[in-house]
């Protein structure tokens, strides 16, 4: 399950409602926002707490709150219920009792990093309700702070053996989270990345259950790509597209998985016009190929670049896919995923 992360503070909450419109609209499921913020009234929370949490109970989100002990000072438990509240990320400073005896009345999520054996085998001996119980990480908004790949998978595959489903973070590319705007990612190795391209990865080998956008929205074609996927397809964004067929299209990689390129089993079926040579340059990763009369038999293959090519008189080079998007290319070899193209103006990031 897809979900998002909201501040109560850094924009309007109409604007926040939008936004939450708009991404259920589209299956995020998650709202996870902080109450750890000790610089901000308690008062001055209630009001967007509450019409957020109105929102999630009207759409049936889940509306998960990053709370501590002293945020207890300020909120109590019939309070968070009241404002539309159904799950608690517990970072630190609870007893497991005090967690057990929520576990049946709440979704309470954990530190995934700082879980043991040791504490949940003590919850499971006073009765926690284990359906009720997630393991989250945090994000990292310090650059150079985030995790592990490896150590985050193999913690993760423990943790999913515990019985416990397992959420993280990836970063958004639209409005940045304060106070640094440098991306809350849980993987250092996606501060920078495209946002589509961190979930692809964390879907495919991160072994997570539930990944949440970590700042405040998305860019519009990187919401088109998320659009795309929950319809089956994944979308490459494309510049310098030169006018072409196969921008229409839906293409798959041949089953015959080629090293140094992805092949189109759709293309050149289809197409039977002749095509001139033209911009036959050099095929740098990503280039986006059709091969020319000159090829003969092969006329109107349609390849994407994956290993960097020499300029070849048959074969023409009619875009390239833009750079923030080139991680999503060895899925797209290896998947059978089907694909289609996004035409941008720009020259790419």
């Amino acid at each position: 399950m897809n979900g998002v992360l909201v501040s109560l503070t850094e924009q309007p909450v109409e604007t926040t409602l939008d936004y939450l419109g708009y991404m259920h609209e589209h299956g995020f499921r998650y709202i996870f926002t902080s109450l750890q913020m000790p610089e901000e009234d308690p008062l001055d929370l209630l009001e967007p707490l509450g019409r957020i949490g109105s929102f999630a109970g009207e759409h049936g989100m889940i509306f998960m709150a990053d709370v501590s002990p002293r945020a207890f000072e300020n909120f109590s438990l019939a309070e968070l219920k009241s404002s539309g509240v159904t799950g608690l990320r517990i970072d630190y400073g609870m007893g497991s009792r005090e967690i057990a005896e929520l576990s049946h009345e709440w979704l309470v999520a954990f530190n995934a990093s700082t879980i043991d054996q040791e504490f949940l085998s003590e919850l499971r001996e006073l009765g926690a309700d284990f359906s009720s119980l997630q393991a989250w990480h945090n994000y990292y908004p310090r650059p150079e702070t985030g995790l592990d790949f490896d150590s985050f998978t193999n913690r993760n595959a423990w943790l999913q053996d515990q019985g416990l489903q397992v959420a993280a973070f990836i970063p958004g590319d639209g409005e940045l989270r304060g106070p640094l705007h440098e991306g809350l990612p849980t993987l250092e190795q996606h501060r920078g990345q495209s946002p589509f391209a961190s979930y692809l990865e964390l879907y495919q080998s991160g072994k997570v259950d539930h990944i949440l956008i970590g700042d405040l929205s998305l860019s519009d074609s990187t919401m088109q790509q998320f659009i795309a996927w929950n319809e089956g397809v994944v979308l490459l964004r494309v510049h310098g597209a030169r006018p072409s067929h196969v921008w229409t299209q839906v293409h798959h990689n041949r089953p015959d998985i080629a090293r140094d390129v992805i092949r189109s089993e759709d293309a050149r079926r289809s197409y039977s016009a002749a095509i001139e040579p033209e911009n036959c340059v050099e095929r740098p990763t990503g280039a986006l190929t059709l091969d020319n009369d000159n090829y003969k038999r092969y006329k109107g293959e349609f390849q994407i670049v994956l290993n960097p090519l020499p300029a070849d008189e048959r074969v023409n080079v009619i875009g390239y896919v833009d750079e923030w998007d080139i991680p999503l290319l060895p899925f797209l070899q290896r998947s059978g995923h089907p694909f289609k193209f996004l035409v941008t103006m720009d020259k790419g990031r």
